[in-house]
């Protein structure tokens, strides 16, 4: 049986005509013809095999009960219908709602909630839920829908994401203040030759200093590794090594209370910083939030947290 073979159309009018009394008063209501209001009157009765309404020439129509319980159940379907088609077109017009965003930008604190404090600042209704999370997760969320936008690394992009650049970034060494590499005055990958290393061991983030120290015939002397870049900031601040990073907070001081400082490289590929979200047409609060993040990594602000 199919259950839709009644539009909501045609339930409306006959809603309707039971409201008027008239086949030619729930015309005038929807400015439709009468005959379409009788066609659908006999629509409603075929498919449920029923008489519902009585047709008096001078009286108009009147409803049988079963007519009157029919309409009674009808009225809440069409306003139910109603309410999720101006919430559907509110999808696109108003900045209000839930933004559920993934990030696996390492220093995305440093610059992802001012952005963030001026989107609220402008729609207070609006509420946002951050997710921190690797790049395949990231992808992982955009495609099944539990994401609206994500930040991430532009490697390993999966197919049904689109994503626009944000930013090259640089690699940098961060070193404990004072370390000898700071007094050099050019300082490449192959310094880091036999020099304990402190390794971010996130997806994408190992595998790119990996790569970059293989290119220079360095051969890693891996001292630790951790997933959290405020933990490789106080792991290297406490003398434990080296690490190499793309991006910088905006403090040179560990959780630790040591002092670190970024020292530029003159060689190794940037990795690329996008922000994606899944194919198709965005609603309106995605796309404002991808263009504040444009307009934001464009500006001085973005550019002070990278090392050249």
């Amino acid at each position: 049986m199919d259950d839709l073979r009644l539009s909501l159309r045609l339930l409306r009018a006959y809603s309707v005509a039971v409201d008027c009394g008239s086949i030619t008063g729930a015309a005038e209501v929807l400015n439709v013809a009468p005959s379409a209001i009788a066609s659908a009157i006999d629509r409603v009765e075929a498919e449920f095999g029923a008489t519902l309404l009585v047709r008096a020439r001078a009286r108009g129509i009147t409803a049988t009960p079963a007519g009157r319980a029919l309409a009674a159940r009808i009225k809440p379907l069409i306003e139910e219908y109603s309410d999720v088609m101006q919430q559907g077109y509110a999808l696109n017009q108003g900045l209000r709602g839930t933004l559920h965003i993934g990030y696996y930008a390492p220093v995305a604190p440093a610059f992802l909630p001012h952005i963030l404090q001026n989107l609220s600042s402008e729609s207070p209704d609006l509420r946002f839920n951050l997710q921190e999370c690797d790049n395949i997760t990231a992808q992982s969320g955009l495609l099944d829908g539990t994401l609206d936008v994500a930040i991430f690394a532009g490697d390993e992009l999966l197919a049904g994401v689109d994503t626009r650049p944000l930013m090259d970034l640089p690699p940098y060494v961060l070193a404990p203040d004072g370390h000898e590499l700071s007094t050099r005055s050019e300082l490449g990958l192959s310094d880091l030759h036999n020099v304990p290393l402190v390794l971010l061991d996130l997806p994408v983030a190992g595998a790119y200093v990996r790569r970059l120290l293989r290119a220079a015939g360095v051969t890693p002397r891996v001292a630790a590794t951790c997933t959290s870049v405020e933990m490789v900031r106080s792991l290297v601040g406490a003398g434990a090594g080296v690490a190499v990073l793309n991006m910088r907070p905006r403090t040179q001081q560990s959780y630790g209370g040591d002092l670190v400082q970024a020292l530029p490289l003159i060689d190794g590929e940037p990795l690329h910083l996008v922000t994606g979200r899944a194919a198709g047409s965005p609603r309106r609060l995605v796309q404002v939030f991808q263009d504040q993040l444009h307009e934001w990594f464009a500006g001085p602000e973005a550019r002070a947290l990278i090392t050249r």
